[in-house]
């Protein structure tokens, strides 16, 4: 991709000003290294996007997350996994979905990668501010919907120690993580299957585990409630969602406006925080942050943080 005079950084001060925080300086020198950036877009470009994400909203037909959809990820994460297997490193575990539009969100705009890898770099400077934060002490860690593990390497940058388990109701996946661990890409990982609409009493989670999700909420629509039942039971030390959250968004900035509305065309998570909210009210949890974060693809922003505890 071209440089020029439109074409920034994306160091630690704009993701300080994407997330609301200074970041540490641990955390900024990771995210200085992967040397994301990024394209300002004329208007002309960016009005482009913009009816592309209109057309969209338009379409009769345009699939919708739910439990229908188990057969997709299936299919997505074994090829993931043949890659994987063909060959083991982290490029592998990346998912087809990262870079399929040449637009991202940043600060309330769309602007254009510029660097190979920008949005899943991008998604990756989120998680470490958010992981260091929030998942540094635990003694063990747990991804629901953790499709083909990629994620859990940044947990275990900010946690050398604690056991990773990465639990998904795919088969798929959980034959990958497993992979993951055999390969020796990642130490003290194992894979457990989990439906989260259909939570498995039986999982019982370590004493003092903190749990996560990244966009696998996303796909349950409202039917979260028995999955926030299941932690409220397991009691983590802390539990933190980077999810679609409409609460967190204006529906009077017209990106904002389109993103709850496609969240609502898909079937995405719905009512997720107010749930929460509700359940602070009434002294079973606390809310210890929630606030988007600035950063998203063509269609969403679809990374807001919630991060809570059982009380």
């Amino acid at each position: 991709m071209s440089g020029g005079p439109d074409v920034f950084s994306c160091g630690a001060e704009v993701f300080a000003r994407a997330f609301g925080e200074e970041l540490s300086p641990r955390v900024a020198e990771r995210v200085a290294a992967y040397g994301i950036r990024c394209r300002r877009m004329a208007r002309e470009e960016r009005d482009g996007w913009l009816r592309k994400i209109v057309a969209t909203l338009l379409e009769a037909q345009l699939s919708r997350a739910g439990e229908r959809r188990l057969g997709d990820w299936e299919n997505g994460w074994q090829e993931n996994l043949d890659r994987f297997l063909a060959e083991p490193c982290a490029s592998s575990l990346v998912p087809g979905y990262f870079g399929k539009y040449a637009a991202l969100r940043l600060n309330g705009e769309l602007v254009a990668p510029a660097s190979a890898g920008c949005e899943h770099d991008m998604l990756a400077a989120l998680q470490d501010w958010l992981f260091d934060a929030w998942l540094a002490k635990a003694p063990a860690v747990y991804e629901f919907g953790c499709g083909t593990g990629h994620n859990l390497s940044r947990v275990r940058r900010a946690n050398p120690e604690a056991r990773l388990y990465g639990c998904d109701w795919a088969g798929s996946s959980n034959r990958l993580v497993e992979a993951i661990g055999q390969s020796g890409l990642l130490g003290r990982v194992a894979a457990r299957r989990f439906n989260i609409f259909e939570p498995d009493a039986a999982l019982r989670l370590e004493p003092g585990a903190a749990v996560y999700t990244v966009a696998s909420l996303e796909q349950v629509g409202e039917g979260f409630r028995p999955f926030l039942d299941y932690l409220e039971d397991n009691r983590p030390s802390v539990c933190v969602h980077i999810e679609p959250v409409a609460e967190l968004l204006d529906p009077k900035r017209l990106l904002d406006y389109l993103s709850i509305r496609y969240f609502e065309k898909r079937g995405y998570l719905s009512g997720f925080l107010d749930e929460l909210r509700r359940r602070e009210a009434l002294g079973r949890v606390e809310i210890l942050k929630a606030q988007r974060t600035n950063v998203g693809s063509l269609f969403i922003e679809g990374y807001s943080t919630v991060v809570w505890r059982p009380r």
